[in-house]
Order: C-alpha cells, then structure tokens, then sequence
C-alpha cells in the first residue's frame, strides 16, 4: 500500500479526540477512505434492507413526479467519485464505463435519491470559504448548479422518501440539509465535533449523525431539522448503521478509552436515544453492515485482520472470523446469504457464507481495493482500488470470481455508488 496513506492511516488512530484541526479531519479522511467511506452511509446502505434504494427500485419517490421512460435510467448504473473531481458512470450489463463528468478536485462523498433520478457528490476542498455539493441527472449524467454547504463536507446521507439529502460538514460542525426538489440547501444544523457519517432511520424520521472529534452522535429529527441530545459512544466513532425495523443503531469506535486495541461497537435504543452497551470486537474497528434480516450486524476489524459477527437479539459478538490483511469495507448481498470484506492490505476480498460464518477463498481484486458496492439484483459486487490506474473490479457473486477491471477515469481512493 502506498506508504504515505499507511501513514496516514496509523498516525488518525493516535489522534486526542478532543483535539480537531484541519490536519485532523484530513487523517480521518484519508482512513475513512481506505476503508470505504460512505456511507458512508451510502454504499452501506445498499448493503442493508434498510436502504430504500434498494427497495424501492424504479418507484418514484414522493415529491419526485415520474420521469418520461425513455428519460429513465433503464437499469441500475454504477457511479464512481474520486479526489480527483470526476464521477464515472458504469454500465453493468457491458461493464463499460461512459464519458466522465468533471468537477472541481477534492475529497468527497456521494450519494443517490431512493428513485435513482440524481446523485449528489460532495465536494471537499480544505481551504476553500465553504463546501460543495453537486446534483447530477442519472438520466443525462450532467452536473447542476453546486450547492453551498458548510466546510468539509464529508459524508451525504438522503431520506427514504427523497425529499431531503443531509450532508455533514466536519469544519464546520454542522449538518446541512438538502431540498432535493429544488436543490436549495437550508439551515445549518449544529451537531458535534468533527461530523463524518450519517444513517437515517428507515422511516426517515431521524438522521444520526457521527462526530468522530468529540465521541458522540447527534441525532436530528428530520421533521423540524432540530438537533436531539448528543449521545455518547465510544472514541473516534465513524461507522454506523441502523437495522431494518429501525430499533437499534450500532456504531463503531476505532477504539475505546483511549486503548487502541479496544474497538467496540455501541448499540444505540432508537425509540429512546440512550446507548445501550458496549460491544467488545476487535482491534480498531472500522466498518459495519447488518444483513436485511437483521439479525447480524458483522464488524471489519483492521488491525486484528477478522470480522466480529453480532447477534442484534442479544447484542453479544460471536467468534471473530479470520479475513484478510486490513479489512475495511463490507457489503452484504441483497439476499443476505454473503458478506463481502475488502482487506485493503492483501488485495484480496473475502466472501463469508452468512449462514455458517465461515470465510471463502478470497479473490484477488488489484494490490489496494478500499471501497466495495453490491448491485440491486446481488449479482455483481463492484470493488475500488487504490492502486495505480484506479481502475474498479467487478466480482461475480455466483462463481465468486473477479471480472476485467474498468479504468474510472479518475485518481486516487474511489467511492461508489449504484442506482435502483
């Protein structure tokens, strides 16, 4: 792996999580990247019943009036965002990819309206007055007019019903919300320290969003756009996905009370916004997905080079699961029967059979593969990499084997993201 990210990434997991700074927040980014941000909340989301987007495919979401059909995307397209500023567009029945949309260079985050009709991306340029978000037609791939968020915006998370795309600004400490209909950005939402990620709720009532700086999570209720109570979790929190029916929010923590080889996850009651215990997994924790039962949540431990299986009836973590070197990013299929680890560290993804825990053969996907998106249908798992030409790997989920790369026309650690 190239040695200044590796830095990058040892140096974030020493930060004070007090102590917030623009070096800071570009440490966390670039370890946030490495193991697959999104999703932050985005990918995430489509690994997990609770993202309607995979749901609701091809139904209009309200306050969206229906396209004409040959206006529609025909089929579920893959777009690629990297630093580099271009968002790329593939074709997952050729695994082509089309002409890149150019932006303004930067770290970012990208997202994708329950109805698959725009995506939004993120543009973080530190030392820039402000952030950027950028609205582009899935029909068209053209680039609307950027909207003006806060400084640093990291991480763009959109309800179920469309209407508003919330996007958490870590300089400025706020979140900022989105009307998708006219694409007018409205009152900035003050949250806590450093804010990297977002989930929201399947119901689309509360946006929990993550404040890597100060260890907590600040949940908003999306109706008022007011901020609840911030609600203390572990240190360097920046994982976080909601199960299916809502109840339980889990977070993951790089580490806990300052011990570096103490990650956990914090289980958060969503009905009465209380944490609820501490869940010990392994060493600096780093992504999560929940399968669209529900009833696993499976925790990618960099360090200790396993997966931790939770049981969400119990909250109790089951035997670590050994991958490969450096997980940082999962992916469940749709029909929760596979669970897909990127271990940026050996160039490898690990499918592990959901029903037994029992890892498979991994399948070589280039030298630094960081990012990872699953396809509506579950048959394709599309993957990142880092590695020189930036190219993205599609893997057949049937035979578990790894296709031609598709160059993404950009540079630098990718993040993906697929429409309905």
């Amino acid at each position: 792996m190239d040695r200044q990210l590796r830095d990058l990434l040892d140096a974030a997991a020493g930060e004070p999580p007090h102590r917030v700074t623009a070096e800071t927040v570009l440490r966390r980014a670039a370890r946030r990247r490495a193991k697959y941000l999104a999703g932050a909340a985005a990918v995430a989301v489509i690994a997990v019943v609770a993202v309607v987007a995979v749901i609701t495919a091809g139904i209009p979401a309200p306050g969206h009036p229906p396209r004409p059909s040959a206006a529609r995307q025909p089929r579920a397209t893959v777009y690629v965002y990297t630093p580099a500023g271009t968002v790329t567009a593939i074709d997952p029945a050729t695994n082509t990819h089309g002409k890149p949309v150019k932006l303004r260079a930067g770290l970012g985050a990208i997202a994708v309206t329950p109805d698959g009709q725009t995506v939004y991306v993120a543009d973080n340029v530190v030392g820039f007055r402000s952030g950027q978000v950028i609205p582009i037609d899935t029909a068209t791939s053209t680039a609307g007019k950027p909207i003006n968020v806060g400084m640093a915006p990291d991480a763009i998370a959109i309800t179920p019903d469309g209407k508003t795309a919330y996007v958490a600004c870590s300089f400025s400490m706020t979140v900022t919300p989105i009307d998708t209909a006219t694409n007018t950005a409205g009152k900035p939402i003050n949250v806590g320290m450093a804010p990297d990620v977002i989930a929201i709720t399947p119901d689309g009532k509360t946006a929990y969003v993550v404040n890597s700086g100060s260890g907590n999570v600040t949940p908003i209720d999306t109706a008022t756009n007011t901020a609840g109570k911030h609600i203390g979790v572990g240190t360097g929190p920046d994982a976080i996905a909601i199960t299916p029916d809502g109840k339980t929010a889990y977070v993951v923590n790089y580490s806990t009370g300052g011990n570096l080889n103490a990650g956990t996850v914090t289980a958060i009651d969503t009905a009465t916004n209380t944490r609820e215990k501490f869940i010990h997994v392994g060493t600096e924790a780093s992504a999560i997905a929940i399968t669209p039962d529900g009833e696993t949540a499976y925790v990618a431990n960099k360090g200790s080079n396993t997966v931790t299986p939770i049981d969400t009836a119990t909250n109790t973590p089951g035997t670590p699961i050994k991958v490969g070197n450096g997980p940082t990013a999962i992916a469940i299929t749709p029909d929760g029967k596979t669970a897909y680890v990127v271990n940026v560290f050996s160039g490898t993804v690990t499918p592990i059979d959901t029903a037994t825990n029992t890892p498979g053969t991994p399948i070589k996907v280039g030298s630094e593969p960081v990012a990872i998106a699953i396809t509506p249908d579950g048959k394709t798992a599309y993957v990142g990499d880092n590695s020189p030409g930036n190219t993205i790997i599609p893997i057949d989920t049937a035979t578990n084997t790894a296709g031609q790369p598709v160059n993404d026309g950009g540079r630098d650690t990718p993040v993906i993201v697929i429409t309905p």
